[in-house]
């Protein structure tokens, strides 16, 4: 199990030992998922990483699937729940609103937001989505929705 405020670095189990990788940046973690070059990505990861590493791709992979773990783990992700399309939804994606918010909620600069550690980006991105959806009726509705739909266990209160 996670604990948010312990950590700083993924342990990455290679054939070749334990590598301990720090948390990466928001940028750094955008950048990874777009990588096509495991020599660049372990670059972006790891300053002192060997040339000759054999498994770069496993450690850049098992690196990505620790921190989507840790995310999943600490409970960073965004309140969601499927909703049927608005007709006059805009046909036009607003690539950083994300940043706005976080920027927003926090009083960083669009900026220095690029450069928080990820976990801390996506934690800051679901505390300002609950805060804003909190302030409007129909916002509460969609995070009580959102919520619902995660639960497991049935309800002990329900007469039948």
């Amino acid at each position: 199990m996670f604990k948010f405020t312990d950590l700083q670095y993924i342990p990455v189990n290679l054939a070749s030992g334990v590598i301990n990788v720090p948390i990466c940046s928001k940028t750094v973690w955008e950048q990874l998922c777009t990588c096509k070059s495991a020599d660049i990505a372990c670059g972006m990861l790891v300053n002192d990483i060997p040339q000759n590493l054999p498994d770069k791709l496993v450690l850049v992979q098992s690196y990505k699937e620790s921190l989507l773990k840790a995310k999943e783990e600490l409970q960073l992700e965004v309140p969601s729940y499927p909703m049927k399309a608005e007709k006059d939804e805009i046909k036009y994606s607003i690539y950083t609103y994300a940043d706005k918010m976080v920027r927003d909620y926090s009083g960083l600069s669009i900026y220095e937001v690029d450069n928080i550690s990820i976990l801390e980006y996506w934690l800051l991105l679901r505390d300002a989505f609950i805060y804003k959806l909190a302030q409007t009726k129909d916002g509460r509705e969609y995070l009580n929705n959102a919520y619902r739909l995660t639960q497991t266990d049935a309800d002990e209160d329900i007469d039948l």
